[in-house]
């Protein structure tokens, strides 16, 4: 199947769905949860049907940059979704459906780099797309702290940011945020475990960076998640600490070319 069916399909339901939540907040009214729930997750289904056609080519695995950042935008849309199911995000869908329409329109139409299926060892596909999932999980909570913050000084001070007002509830940003810092540190783990296990030895010198600072950030969320636990950790610290493992995460990422060393096994 041409990938470009479904994922001109994807791309159209996450506009309209984008259309349907804008017109709600601008006009002030009730929101139709089950009819916005209902696009978006047909939506999400076609996005990653399309993300298979375009991943899984005959002859290799397209896995360029813009196959990475719609499945970097899949992943945020799915976590979206679920959380939706039980917490009041539906606002959320403003920012999120968008992205999800230009990424998968980029993956559908963007230049991809065919790796050949020889230079994919057993389970090195697996540990990629784990590996993508726990960044894109991690980001979000950075993304999420610094709103939290902002939403904080915002009602400490009394503030009148027209956005804060489009946010969820206090207590319900708090709670996604701890929420994605679990499924991240589930997702870090699995991805450095199956790095150990399917890549050789993690400390060669072309990725001992990248495992000196990926384990740096893991242990820096275990910790804030172990203080949340034991001591109630919250606010500033969580927020401090969130961004902190976020950038140790991200220098093992780009500092050692994940994508050349990991995706195409280049030094």
């Amino acid at each position: 199947m041409n990938p470009a069916y479904p994922g001109l399909a994807a791309a159209a339901l996450y506009l309209i769905g984008a259309l349907l939540q804008t017109t709600t907040l601008v006009r002030k009214l009730a929101v139709r949860r089950d009819r916005l729930l209902l696009i978006t997750t047909a939506a999400v289904v076609l996005h990653a049907v399309t993300e298979y056609l375009v991943v899984n080519q005959p002859a290799g695995f397209g896995l360029g940059a813009a196959s990475v950042v719609s499945l970097i935008a899949l992943t945020l849309a799915v976590f979206v979704l679920v959380v939706t199911l039980w917490q009041p995000l539906e606002n959320l869908f403003v920012v999120i459906l968008p992205l999800g329409a230009l990424a998968v329109i980029g993956s559908v139409f963007g230049h991809q780099t065919i790796a050949p299926r020889s230079e994919f060892g057993e389970g090195l596909l697996g540990h990629i797309l784990i590996s993508i999932v726990a960044y894109t999980v991690l980001a979000m909570a950075a993304v999420q702290s610094v709103m939290l913050a902002l939403q904080e000084r915002s009602l400490r001070h009394r503030g009148t940011l027209r956005w804060v007002r489009l946010l969820p509830p206090l207590q319900t940003m708090e709670t996604m945020l701890f929420q994605l810092l679990w499924l991240g540190l589930v997702a870090l783990s699995l991805s450095i475990g199956s790095g150990f296990l399917f890549l050789g030895d993690m400390f060669a010198a072309s990725v001992v960076s990248h495992t000196i600072l990926a384990s740096a950030s893991w242990i820096t969320f275990a910790v804030l998640l172990a203080g949340r636990y034991a001591f109630g950790w919250r606010s500033t610290l969580a927020t401090r600490a969130t961004l902190v493992g976020f950038l140790l995460l991200v220098l093992a990422y780009f500092a050692s070319r994940f994508v050349l060393e990991l995706v195409l096994g280049r030094a």
